[in-house]
């Protein structure tokens, strides 16, 4: 048992993340080796070890820091630096590391190189190690997703390096390099492993073909496919059509299915547990309810949910300007929204377990009884808080366990890949027909799109917008449509409601970004530029994104 035990904390601290360049790679311990591949839950512990790098526990939620839908509270002066225009390879380390995946991601990739230089001459049973091995590469082809994503293309390593090791001759492949790797990987997935695990939300054949399907409409998207190859949207339309027949179905209610792990159309989520549990309701909590509230939605993203006649109410945030068309009374700014909105953000007036959210600054009592600053217990930066994934039965506190799951894949996601292929591809009917199965759904019911051309492409981007907002796709979805440039250099808009006199409420927009930020947009923002002692140790083997070059 000792023995066991010490194994057990030999491959924690083989796995732990290090402050060291990724360069530093410490060598795999060979008595760890000489133990782990020999034993069959020493090995399976070390496949589970992988599956962090697909999605960390303690910080997965940080992705919603870098979005236009949201703003963050407590930023350590990091988070702004790409919308701020001043991201540069120097500084590039400042941002979380869940969207600056290089450092993790290559640690991880080591990790693997080390599974497949022992698992042959492992002795484990041979089903029990073609499981694992599945299992193993639909983390690698996740891990290489993520970073191209991110970088563009990236080196692929198979290699185990050690402290001794050459990096001078280690080079970035082409993103199509890249791109034909992880495919390769995932078709291997989905022929060892079945459609659905026997453990739930481990690796399996849907699972890979949900990654396989974002990774090749990131393929066929306009930053990645310059020439627009129409053979690309088809495959990206192929592999979102492969997931329609595998059982899933669309939730029926659109603000319970985010806190519950059985949830009909997850295909993949991260699932916590007491012993493996979240922080989430308590860090983006109500602060009126001992929240941290660390993200909380923009006035950006709550005027871009529709009115219920379908039309969206605000065109401008940072004007203020309405659509004459819309429903929207700017007085009454919560009536008759899209029911999503009311499932993913809570507002002024909006419940919360036993009372009313009051966001507001009060000046309805003689004499006024505030400051200039919000006195509410409900302070918000943005003047709303974040529901989506809260569990609010259990009440908010530091030391609760909270178990509720966020999803990685999940069908409304294959609906809206397909939609977008189709619509590339001219079969608008068909883009129309599953965007229209999403706003459909029971508990929204939203009405049906009828637009057509250059007007449909943009409520497909805006449906994806509302349906998918903090699940960590915006970031990437502005850079590969190539509209970042108009997306991030408008302001970050909130909302200052103060209680009158009489008792109503009265709305001012206001602005939560600097208006001394440069208003330039380059395009080396669409990739993020890789350390540049990154660069420095390789050598200058490694070629760095255009316009991070340091001078």
């Amino acid at each position: 048992m000792k023995k066991i035990i010490y194994i057990i904390g030999l491959i924690t601290i083989m796995l732990m993340p290090s402050c060291s360049d990724v360069l530093d790679l410490t060598p795999t311990d060979r008595y760890a080796e000489s133990l782990v591949w020999q034993d069959e839950n020493l090995l399976k512990m070390y496949v589970n070890e992988q599956y962090t790098g697909i999605c960390n526990n303690s910080n997965y939620y940080q992705i919603m820091y870098f979005s236009d839908d949201n703003f963050a509270k407590y930023n350590g002066g990091s988070v702004n630096i790409i919308r701020e225009n001043i991201l540069t390879s120097d500084n590039v380390n400042s941002l979380s590391n869940i969207l600056r995946t290089w450092d993790d991601s290559y640690r991880y990739i080591q990790n693997i190189n080390a599974f497949f230089k022992n698992i042959d001459s492992s002795p484990v049973d041979a089903e029990v190690k073609k499981t694992l091995t599945a299992e193993i590469k639909f983390v690698r082809a996740y891990i290489y997703a993520k970073l191209i994503w991110a970088y563009g293309g990236v080196p692929i390593i198979e290699e185990v390096y050690d402290i001794s090791s050459d990096w001078s001759q280690v080079k970035r492949k082409s993103w199509e390099e890249c791109v034909a790797y992880i495919i390769k990987d995932l078709d291997d997935v989905i022929t060892a492993l079945p459609d659905r695990p026997a453990v739930r939300n481990r690796a399996s054949g849907n699972a890979a073909r949900a990654l396989k399907a974002r990774v090749l409409l990131y393929h066929a998207s306009k930053l990645n496919n310059p020439n627009n190859d129409m053979q690309r949207w088809q495959d990206a339309a192929d592999a979102a059509e492969d997931l329609f027949d595998k059982g899933y179905t669309l939730a029926t209610d659109y603000r319970t299915m985010f806190i519950d792990v059985n949830c009909s159309e997850f295909i993949l989520c991260k699932e916590f547990n007491e012993t493996s549990s979240t922080n989430f309701t308590f860090i983006m909590g109500v602060a009126g309810d001992n929240g941290r509230a660390w993200v909380t939605p923009s006035l950006n993203l709550v005027d871009a949910y529709e009115t219920t006649d379908g039309e969206i109410p605000v065109i401008d945030s940072e004007l203020g300007t309405v659509n004459p068309k819309s429903m929207y009374d700017p007085a009454n700014p919560f009536a008759n929204r899209d029911p999503r909105f009311y499932a993913s953000v809570y507002y002024n007036g909006a419940q919360f377990r036993d009372r009313k959210i009051e966001i507001y600054k009060d000046v309805s009592t003689d004499p006024p009884t505030y400051s200039k600053d919000l006195n509410s217990q409900d302070a918000s930066m943005t003047g709303y808080y974040l529901r989506k994934f809260i569990e609010e039965d259990l009440g908010i506190a530091e030391t609760r366990h909270y178990t509720g799951p966020f999803p990685l894949f999940r069908l409304s996601e294959m609906y809206l890949n397909y939609a977008e292929a189709q619509y590339h591809l001219g079969n608008e009917d068909l883009a129309r027909e599953y965007i229209n199965k999403i706003r459909g759904r029971e508990s929204v019911k939203m009405p049906a799109i009828t637009d057509t051309g250059e007007k449909l492409l943009e409520r497909i981007y805006h449906e994806r917008f509302i349906e998918l907002a903090f699940e960590g796709h915006r970031y990437f979805d502005v850079r590969r449509w190539k509209i970042a440039d108009k997306t991030e250099t408008t302001h970050i808009m909130g909302h200052e409601i103060t209680k009158e006199k009489d008792g109503k409420f009265t709305y001012k927009r206001y602005k939560l970004t600097q208006d001394s930020r440069k208003d330039e947009w380059k395009d080396a923002f669409y990739r993020l530029p890789i350390h540049y002692s990154e660069i420095q140790k390789s050598k200058n083997s490694l070629e760095q994104n255009p316009g991070y070059d340091l001078k």
